[in-house]
C-alpha cells in the first residue's frame, strides 16, 4: 500500500515555478502605488524589472508587522534607525538584508548591501545576483 503522507507531485510543481518568468505589478517608486495603462488595467512586469519591484516592495514592509503577508516576506530594518553605523551594525544589516530578499526563489545570491545616509534620508544600494543578470537595486528607506 503506497505511503498517502507522501506528496511527490508537489514538489516537482515547486521547482517548475521557480523557473518559470518572474511576473510583478509595475510600480510607481515615486507616487507609492500601482502604474495602470490608459484604460486604467495594471501593467505587468517580468524578470529583472518585476524583480525590482519585488525587492523594493519586500524591503519597504517590515517582517511580521502585517497580517496579510507570510511571515517569511518583507524585512526587519525598523530596528536600525537610530542606531550608529559602525561595523557590527553594518553586518547585521547585510544579513538581514539577505535573509529577506533570499525567500524569492529568483534571486541567487545578494552580494553587497551599502547604505548611505543623507540627514533624514536612507538610502540601501544592493547588488545580487538573479536568474536573468547581476544588478543593483537603489531603495530608499
Amino acid at each position: 500500500m503506497a505511503n498517502p503522507f507522501i506528496a511527490g507531485p508537489q514538489s516537482d510543481n515547486l521547482i517548475k515555478a521557480s523557473h518559470e518568468t518572474f511576473r510583478e505589478f509595475a510600480w510607481d517608486f515615486e507616487r507609492n502605488d500601482f502604474i495602470r495603462d490608459d484604460n486604467g488595467q495594471y501593467i505587468i512586469l517580468e524578470g529583472n524589472a518585476a524583480l525590482k519591484v519585488w525587492i523594493y516592495k519586500c524591503l519597504m514592509t517590515e517582517r511580521y508587522r502585517y497580517r496579510a503577508y507570510f511571515d517569511d516576506y518583507g524585512a526587519e530594518l525598523e530596528q536600525f534607525i537610530g542606531k550608529p553605523n559602525d561595523g557590527t551594525e553594518g553586518t547585521e544589516l547585510y544579513r538581514y538584508v539577505k535573509e529577506a530578499l533570499q525567500v524569492n526563489p529568483h534571486i541567487r545570491s545578494v552580494n553587497d548591501v551599502f547604505m548611505k545616509q543623507d540627514k533624514k534620508k536612507v538610502t540601501l544600494t544592493v547588488s545580487l545576483d538573479t536568474d536573468y543578470e547581476s544588478q543593483s537595486v537603489e531603495v530608499e528607506v
